[in-house]
C-alpha cells in the first residue's frame, strides 16, 4: 500500500508526540512514585497506538523503535533500551494481531498490548540478570500494564477519531 504525504507527516507527528510523552512521563512521574518499581504509565503508546489505528502496522512499529533509540541517543541506557525496545516490540506483535479483530476493541488492543509489553520487558531482564527469579515480578507488571493499558486506550480514542474526521475531509 502506497502512503499519502498525510500519512508520513502523520507518523513523524506521532513520533515527535511519542517523544515529547516519554519525557514528560519521565519528569512529571519520578521514579518511585509508581507502586511497582520500574512501572511507568507509558504515555508514548498513545503515539503508537495512533499510528496504528490511523497509518499502518509498519509505522506504528517504526515510532516505537525510533523513540527508543532517540530516548537512548537524549541520554538515556542501554539496559533501558533493551527494556523498551524489547517491551515496544512484543507490544507492537500483539496489537498488529488484535487490531485485525473486528471483536476486539481499542481498549482490548491497548490492554493485551500492554500486558505483552511486560511480558518482553520480563523477557529482557531475564536475559539481562541471567536469573529465572525476576519472573516472579511478571504477575505485578502484567496486571498493572494492564490496567495503564485501558487509560491510554481511554486517552486515544478521542484522537483516532479527530485523524479519522480529518483524514475523512481531506478526501472529500
Amino acid at each position: 500500500m502506497r502512503r499519502t504525504a498525510y500519512d508520513i507527516t502523520k507518523t513523524a507527528m506521532m513520533l515527535a508526540l511519542a517523544l515529547v510523552l516519554s519525557i514528560l512521563e519521565a519528569w512529571l512521574l519520578p521514579r518511585g512514585i509508581l507502586p511497582i518499581p520500574g512501572f511507568k504509565l507509558g504515555l508514548a503508546n498513545i503515539a503508537i497506538l495512533v499510528t496504528l489505528y490511523s497509518v499502518g502496522k509498519k509505522e506504528a512499529l517504526l515510532v516505537a523503535v525510533l523513540r527508543s533509540l532517540v530516548v537512548l541517543a537524549l541520554g538515556g541506557n542501554i539496559i533501558g533500551f533493551i527494556f523498551s525496545l524489547t517491551g515496544g516490540v512484543f507490544a507492537w506483535g500483539t496489537m498488529c494481531v488484535l487490531v485485525e479483530r473486528k471483536h476486539v476493541s481499542i481498549f482490548g488492543v491497548s490492554i493485551a498490548g500492554a500486558a505483552s509489553h511486560g511480558i518482553g520487558q520480563i523477557l529482557a531482564a531475564l536475559w539481562v540478570t541471567r536469573t529465572v527469579y525476576v519472573i516472579t515480578y511478571l504477575p505485578y507488571l502484567v496486571l498493572a500494564g494492564s490496567i495503564a493499558g485501558g487509560f491510554i486506550a481511554f486517552l486515544t480514542i478521542p484522537i483516532v477519531k479527530a485523524l479519522d474526521h480529518i483524514g475523512n475531509e481531506m478526501i472529500q
